[in-house]
């Protein structure tokens, strides 16, 4: 069973299950996604062990950078495909893929 505990942030109040980020190693609130500061280093190493991290939220169309590294959604510049982190071209992708990507990029961009 997970950890459970109220929000301490001002507006949220709310009874959640906060996730640890084990990058900066602080707990954050599930509902405003704020950092809740009460939270002792013992429930965080329980935490830890029970795996109560931030589920990642998987981005329509993401590739990986082979430059930055980072898993971004691709962005349509000039009619090539470059990085939605740093604005490099994709050029690992295969020629069919990036068809296909400008394709769903176009589509995408004039829905928005």
């Amino acid at each position: 069973m997970p950890f459970s505990t109220f929000c301490t942030n001002k507006g949220c109040g709310q009874i959640q299950e906060p996730y640890l980020d084990p990058q900066d190693n602080k707990v954050y609130c599930s509902a405003c996604d704020k950092e809740i500061t009460n939270i002792t280093p013992f429930v965080k190493t329980q935490m830890k062990s029970m795996k109560q991290f931030k589920q990642k939220q998987p981005k329509p169309f993401a590739v990986k950078c082979a430059k930055c590294g980072r898993e971004e959604r691709p962005k349509l510049v000039a009619d090539d495909v470059v990085c939605g982190a740093c604005g490099k071209s994709l050029d690992n992708l295969s020629p069919i893929f990036k068809n296909m990507l400008k394709d769903k990029l176009k589509s995408v961009d004039k829905e928005v």
